[in-house]
């Protein structure tokens, strides 16, 4: 922040230097007249935003435009360029001055007013009154201008491609608002887009929200995917059956669960690759419709399942009295192969197709312009996903390799499309991230840095970092992949838009690695930030400041690095400082990062800082329930911890991503909300 006495001194300096009538001398409370030409840039020195000032030389007006960050700076370029030159002005060589080209007291007084650095230019002294006539007759016009509220309406398949992300990358509200804008633009069927709100609740662990929902009923009577069915079962169990189970009261599971009878009857399919829970549903259904020998298909999928086994026993019994014959249960009545070949004819049924295709089959499909097959193979993958193995994922690579394939043409429509399925059913699954899937991981890594290296969306970037994350976890080995993705992800565009992304992919490769190979990166975006700090996140310029340190850099050398003092309490203008917070939770898997966390948080708040890194409900949980707020970082949680939430969701706070920075950044969002 400047002084008024360091803006009156620089205004000062420009006003002695102008000739005649131009010149001025102003005091702290002391304003141009209306009639002077330059009066509104000088007002607009005075009120921290973009301004331009001449001072006359021999043979030309040298110009200099401030601005109090790069961005602003960078748009009062671009209008100049447009107002101004070439026909009265061109600029100086060198054109910017940073920090390094400074000597004299203006030049200083300048870059305390621009901090990004100023921008020269030069004009004629004949040109001087025509040229101060445009700057005031460009600032009238742009401040007429309306807001810009139009925007180009996305497409259901950029949407659907959004809705993805934010279930793969932990982004909640990525995924609210593709749905809000899909309904709201009526861009899909109301089923679909239910199905969409399934599944980010399912993702989330929200299991009371799917069981209480008014349209599930709706929902069910028509063709749904595998996963929503699974999800809603899923639910249904965690809620309605769990807790009894546990307690091996299966009378009273058995009678939580009739009411839903006529809901759930005749969901789910099952199979040697079927979740336990839901088998365990499935096994309620046959138990009341008295259908033993689904029961027994049951029990020999899952041998020694308690649950199974005791729906069994209580239904041989009254066999045996109405058959006057002690049934087999050992007798193989339904094998493995037989099992799946119900699936997949339940599949065929319910699609109304063979599907004799795989995902290999795809490229010859986009190639031989075989659309309505491709939609439908799609469709059913994404129903279907356990029926499709995708493997290694070569063929997506041969899909991106391909020369045929020309972005915004349908044949790269199509390829998007393949893609976004493949995420949605790979990536978003509940086991995400499978061994056996490793190699699948590595091509999607592939594909989506080639093909999204450009994109200033955050959420492209994002899973970039889900899954890299993904890979180091499952092999630390594949370290200098992820390494040298993240680098040309950064390196494709260096923009300042991206630093929140860089810190946290930093954050990420320095928790799982010891290697100073890194700080190339750290001095990428740190010269960045001190182009312009005062624009950084106080989380994110904390996260710089640890990541130093981790690197094995000095105090003083991160501090002179980032150009800010060695501690982030000194900014200013902290939204956390300001809070009533008492108590605050963090939930999360990944305790290094929470523990950092939640060190910054108690440096800069007053607050007690409580870390749950639970599996499931328990002691921490019910502590956390306490808090004020709940720093919820869903990508890094499990669902059975979700439920101990259910009675205090309002002090639930969405974490987007996993790092530190993440989690601290959600709680400023909260704080700024509350305050």
């Amino acid at each position: 922040m400047t002084e008024p006495t360091q803006t009156a001194e620089l205004l000062n300096m420009f006003g002695g230097l102008l000739p005649g009538d131009l010149a001025f001398t102003l005091t702290d409370d002391l304003v141009l007249h209306d009639d002077h030409p330059l009066a509104a840039e000088v007002a607009a020195l005075r009120e921290s935003r973009p301004a331009s000032l001449p001072y006359p030389r021999r043979h030309d007006d040298m110009w200099v435009s401030t601005a109090p960050t790069a961005d602003q700076l960078r748009r009062l370029i671009e209008d100049l360029r447009f107002w101004i030159f070439p026909s009265l002005a061109w600029e100086a060589e060198p054109s910017i001055i940073s920090s390094n080209g400074a000597s004299s007291r203006m030049g200083e007084l300048l870059l305390l007013h621009s901090p990004s650095g100023y921008f020269r230019w030069h004009s004629k002294a004949a040109d001087r009154r025509r040229v101060f006539d445009r700057l005031v007759k460009m600032r009238s016009v742009i401040a007429q201008a309306p807001l810009r509220t139009t925007k180009f309406r996305p497409t259901l398949e950029e949407l659907r491609r959004h809705f993805t992300l934010g279930i793969a990358t932990g982004d909640r509200n990525a995924a609210l608002q593709a749905i809000a804008e899909i309904d709201q633009h009526q861009l899909d069927t109301a089923s679909n887009v239910l199905s969409m709100r399934i599944k980010l609740l399912a993702a989330v662990g929200d299991n009371q929200a799917i069981v209480n929902h008014p349209q599930l009923d709706d929902l069910l009577a028509v063709r749904i995917s595998q996963r929503v069915v699974e999800s809603v079962l899923l639910a249904h169990h965690a809620v309605l059956t769990a807790d009894l189970e546990l307690q091996g009261n299966f009378d009273a599971a058995i009678r939580a669960y009739e009411p839903f009878h006529s809901r759930l009857s005749g969901l789910g399919s099952y199979s040697s690759q079927t979740r336990t829970e839901v088998i365990r549903m499935i096994a309620y259904d046959a138990a009341i419709l008295a259908d033993s020998q689904r029961l027994r298909a049951l029990s020999e999928l899952s041998p020694g399942d308690v649950v199974v086994s005791a729906l069994l026993a209580k239904l041989l019994p009254t066999e045996t009295a109405q058959t006057g014959s002690t049934p087999t249960v050992s007798a193989s009545i339904f094998d493995e192969e037989r099992v799946n070949t119900e699936n997949t004819e339940r599949a065929t049924l319910a699609t109304g197709q063979e599907h004799s295709l795989g995902w290999t089959d795809v490229p010859a499909l986009i190639a031989a312009g075989a659309r309505d097959r491709l939609e439908t193979f799609l469709q059913h993958a994404a129903m279907m996903p356990d029926t499709c193995d995708p493997g290694t994922g070569d063929f997506v690579i041969e899909l991106f390799t391909d020369s045929d394939v020309v972005p915004g043409t349908e044949k790269s429509f199509q390829v998007d499309s393949v893609l976004t399925t493949l995420i949605d059913a790979y990536v978003c699954e509940d086991q995400f991230p499978r061994r056996e899937r490793l190699a699948l991981y590595q091509a999607v890594l592939d594909v989506w840095l080639s093909s999204r290296a450009y994109s200033n969306d955050p959420i492209d970037g994002q899973l970039l970092l889900t899954i890299s994350e993904a890979l180091m976890r499952l092999d630390g080995r594949l370290e200098k992949i992820v390494a040298s993705a993240i680098s040309r992800w950064w390196e494709t565009r260096p923009a300042r838009a991206r630093l929140a992304w860089l810190g946290e992919a930093l954050e990420m490769l320095t928790e799982q690695s010891i290697t100073q190979s890194y700080l190339a990166l750290w001095y990428a975006g740190a010269r960045l930030i001190k182009s312009d700090r005062d624009e950084l996140p106080i989380s994110d310029l904390a996260l710089w400041l640890r990541l130093g340190d981790r690197l094995g850099l000095e105090q003083d050398v991160i501090a002179e690095t980032l150009g800010t003092p060695s501690h982030a309490a000194a900014v200013s203008e902290d939204p956390l400082r300001t809070s009533n917070f008492k108590k605050i939770a963090i939930v999360t898997l990944h305790e290094r990062a929470a523990r950092e966390a939640a060190a910054e948080i108690e440096s800069r708040t007053s607050a007690h800082i409580l870390v749950v890194t639970d599996h499931a409900a328990g002691e921490g949980t019910a502590s956390a329930s306490t808090a004020d707020v709940i720093l919820f970082v869903w990508g890094a949680s499990k669902h059975a911890v979700y439920r101990a939430f259910d009675k205090v969701r309002d002090k639930l706070e969405y974490v987007q991503g996993t790092g530190s920075a993440s989690i601290v950044r959600a709680l400023e969002r909260r704080a700024r909300v509350t305050n």
